[in-house]
């Protein structure tokens, strides 16, 4: 199938069902939360992340890459690791200050990528180091999460995991953000 033809087909591909049922388990994971469940809430914060690399890999695939992909997958992560770092603050599973130097980051390419996009059309692409940063970041916080309910030397070891890859993910968080500033302006000039 060409690029075309899943335009036209809009919302019925397989990559956008991966991507649209990551936005509904976010539903599920705030259940999670609020039970106190925060081992399952992990859990499943790693099996939406894993959706996260799929829905890209089967639009390449499938040949099935469209505009309803391109703004439905950024939409999944951004929900995703907003509603990760928030309730994990909200429950004091995830350390403030690196809560915040997350959503800062979030909230600020979200609102310039969407204002680009309403601006131009145009979506800006995935930066390799955007990818990078949830990995990261996707390793620390669930970390964080499993380390809640463990003890002792299990709980230590969830911790030595989490804070370097928080460390490492807010490094390349921040470093893809200002990627995604310099490709927004260069997105702007084209249109011009």
């Amino acid at each position: 199938m060409s690029g075309d033809s899943a335009d036209r087909l809009g919302v019925f591909t397989v990559p956008n069902a991966v991507s649209l049922t990551r936005i509904l388990l976010v539903g599920v994971f705030w259940w999670l939360v609020s039970d106190d469940r925060a081992a399952s809430a992990a859990g499943l914060l790693v099996v939406m992340a894993s959706t996260d690399w799929l829905d890209g890999w089967l639009a390449r695939l499938l040949d099935q890459v469209s505009r309803v992909g391109a703004l439905l997958d950024p939409i999944g992560d951004g929900l995703m690791m907003i509603s990760a770092v928030l309730a994990g603050m909200i429950k004091g599973w995830v350390p403030v200050g690196a809560g915040v130097l997350i959503l800062v980051r979030s909230v600020l390419v979200a609102g310039w990528s969407g204002w680009v996009t309403a601006r131009t059309g145009r979506t800006i692409a995935v930066r390799t180091t955007g990818k990078v940063a949830i990995t990261f970041l996707f390793i620390a916080i669930p970390a964080f999460y499993w380390a809640v309910g463990a003890d002792g030397a299990v709980q230590t070891w969830w911790q030595v995991v989490a804070w370097p890859a928080t460390a490492v993910g807010l490094v390349f968080h921040w470093w893809s953000g200002l990627g995604y500033l310099r490709d927004g302006l260069s997105v702007i000039r084209r249109e011009r």
